[in-house]
């Protein structure tokens, strides 16, 4: 097994989810400050014991990641001094900014697990939406009949979708059962 999760990396992985579970909670809930607060705490913890506490303090303060750190912690501190919508947008583009190079590695754990593998494998989830979508274009270059037919067209492509993923669910419960 190239990635062994030992029951320190469980509990990380554990924590990581609590954190973003209390911070949707926190957002869901009009930015409770406690919440987001919770969830922050929980998330780094959860990341310190995945990736390990020297691995982590690299990441933190490597220089080329030096802009979505201070994002990051400028996020927390607007959060505890009561200014949590800024807080968690800074947060949210300081975690983008951080973990940049890992969402490849994500998308590619996230494609074993079934349920979520599936709907990686939608065009949704692709490197290059534009290919299938071309009303993400810009609006400059077609005119707006043309970009209205396009949005239809990917409006009448989701029913698809859902049917293919339903197909694929009633696959695998039938094989359990077998």
């Amino acid at each position: 097994m190239a990635y062994e999760l030992t029951e320190q990396k469980k509990v990380g992985l554990g924590l990581i989810g609590f954190g973003l579970s209390f911070s949707f909670l926190g957002v869901i809930l009009y930015f409770d400050r406690g919440l987001l607060a919770l969830g922050n705490l929980f998330w780094l913890i959860g990341v310190g014991l995945l990736l390990g506490w020297q691995s982590t303090w690299r990441l933190f303060t490597n220089v080329n990641n030096l802009k979505g750190t201070v994002c990051f912690v400028l996020g927390l501190f607007l959060i505890f001094v009561r200014w949590p919508i800024i807080g968690i947008i800074l947060e949210t583009y300081g975690c983008i900014v951080l973990f940049g190079g890992f969402w490849s590695t994500v998308k590619m754990f996230l494609s074993q697990i079934p349920f979520v593998g599936w709907m990686i494998q939608y065009p949704l989830m692709v490197s290059n939406p534009r290919q299938y979508f071309p009303c993400l274009l810009p609006f400059a270059f077609r005119t707006n009949i043309q970009s209205l037919g396009y949005c239809l067209k990917f409006i009448a492509c989701v029913p698809l979708w859902f049917a293919k993923f339903l197909s694929n669910l009633y696959e695998v419960l039938v094989e359990k059962d077998t």
